[in-house]
């Protein structure tokens, strides 16, 4: 069965996702929360060890994307494998993929009790590092933060599930109140190539009964937070060509076609005036919003001029058809990511017709979209947008993230969501998500899974951007609620 038909299977089966779920585990969920009292005690007793050991993990430039840091992305992987054999787990491992390595790693010694997949990915994104205030692979603690590139997005994330485990493993005799596998990406950033091919070979070796993904985050310190959708996401890349070379602008100008101005034309060409995407048929089998998902976001507090103050932006942009959280969590967008021909170098300038520019654009995919079908259009708008005596030609980058949603009436979603109220001492706000993870699809689609979001880093930190940090807090509340996650799923 084709993917296209598996995803709009999967979204046709799933009810509104915003209701309320019911729980009567509160006494229950305290009287195991204060069993945990040593392992609480434990954790803040080894902060600065483990800040030490997040320093090292940190340290190392795992950049996915670029070919360059292959090397650093294995010695990354191969870390994480020695940490895991550290404290004693059954098996640890890094499996080649035809993307970057892959770790994983599993404690398996409790019969009869459910086993719990964790997923992470220890790669991370670019950076500038000339924009950064500290070194970007050098951890740097200030203010109760650390900084560093992948601190927040996503070892972090993963060094807070290993970290509990480990607190529950040194104050229970060495023993796990459930079975963990954990599942480590090392090509998140770059489309994770390679893992839904790992999933599909190695489904026993995977098999649990939970899932959930350590990539994720809460509203605030005091807010806890359960995303229940994600968008997916396609990118391509062209190239448009009006001449062999660049030319003398005063010898060919004004009757030779010029690369840049085709290429603008054609960028242009992608959107209406008013903000919507102007590609034929982009929308046409884009979901509805539901009646409860707009209740999901009347009940969210959004503040647009706080948050074009916090991003420096001066205008709210879009289909004006909608709201801002409906076009970033419900409607799919076209995104231009990059765009670069003729002469661009800092200093001197060069009066030519560029004969070549070039663009990478994304597309953010909602429920019953398929990627290879927006695509398909897209190109096809392209053609019929070309202006005379340009030639186009495509990079594909072969990877996608499918869109997805999650249900509210298992018990994986259920014990987040209870455990979530113990630690924060209020109900999770249930929300969407505008981006995309493309492991969580290919999990669904291939372990049977929803890896529901159960992270701690928060909305500011910076992931992706300059100056990337985690809260201190963030790492404390994330290890209290993994340990009381894993005993609560062990007990039920």
């Amino acid at each position: 069965m084709k993917r296209s038909l598996l995803i709009l299977l999967t979204f046709l089966s799933l009810v509104c996702l915003a209701q309320k779920p019911k729980s009567n585990s509160s006494a229950y969920l305290k009287k195991l929360n204060a069993e945990l009292k040593i392992t609480r005690d434990y954790i803040d007793k080894q902060q600065d060890n483990r800040l030490k050991e997040f320093a090292e993990f940190l340290s190392l430039p795992s950049i996915s994307s670029l070919p360059d840091h292959a090397t650093d992305v294995e010695k990354a992987a191969s870390w994480l494998v020695a940490k895991c054999n550290s404290m004693g787990f059954t098996k640890a491992m890094v499996a080649k993929s035809s993307g970057n390595p892959i770790v994983f790693a599993e404690w398996s010694k409790v019969k009869g009790k459910p086993t719990v997949l964790i997923y992470g990915h220890y790669d991370v994104q670019p950076v500038k590092e000339e924009e950064w205030t500290s070194p970007p692979f050098k951890a740097t603690r200030k203010d109760n933060r650390i900084y560093a590139r992948g601190a927040a997005d996503d070892k972090g994330g993963i060094m807070i599930a290993v970290w509990a485990v480990e607190a529950l493993l040194k104050n229970n005799n060495e023993k796990l109140p459930v079975n963990v596998k954990f599942l480590f990406e090392g090509s998140e950033e770059a489309g994770s190539v390679g893992l839904r091919k790992f999933l599909e070979e190695n489904k026993e070796m995977l098999r649990a009964d939970f899932a959930y993904n350590a990539d994720g985050g809460q509203s605030s310190e005091t807010e806890p937070e359960i995303g229940l959708g994600l968008r997916g996401v396609v990118p391509l890349e062209f190239t448009v060509k009006t001449s062999e070379k660049d030319l003398h602008s005063g010898l060919y100008g004004g009757k030779t076609p010029n690369a840049a101005k085709a290429m603008a034309e054609i960028i242009s060409s992608f959107y209406q005036s008013d903000g919507k995407v102007a590609v034929n048929g982009f929308y046409d089998k884009v979901a509805p919003i539901t009646d409860a998902e707009k209740e999901m976001i009347n009940k969210t507090p959004y503040d647009a001029a706080k948050e074009m103050k916090q991003t420096g932006t001066t205008a709210d942009v879009g289909d004006p058809d909608y709201s801002p959280l409906e076009r970033v969590w419900f409607r799919p967008t076209l995104e231009v990511n990059g765009v670069w021909g003729g002469y661009t170098a800092k200093d001197g300038f060069s009066t030519i017709i560029p004969g070549t520019a070039h663009a990478r654009i994304s597309c953010r995919l909602v429920a019953d979209q398929d990627a290879m079908e927006i695509i398909r259009l897209i190109k096809q708008h392209i053609a019929e947008h070309s202006p005379a005596g340009t030639e186009v030609t495509y990079k594909d980058f072969n990877s996608f993230a499918s869109p997805v949603k999650y249900p509210t009436d298992t018990k994986a979603f259920q014990s987040a969501y209870d455990v979530l109220t113990e630690i924060y001492g209020k109900e999770p706000r249930l929300t969407g998500d505008g981006g995309s993870i493309a492991a969580m699809g290919d999990i669904k689609d291939m372990l049977g899974l929803y890896a529901y979001s159960f992270g701690f880093v928060l909305p500011d930190e910076n992931f992706h951007g300059v100056d990337e940090f985690i809260r201190l807090s963030d790492i404390r509340t994330g290890q209290f609620a993994y340990c009381l996650l894993l005993k609560y799923l062990g007990a039920r």
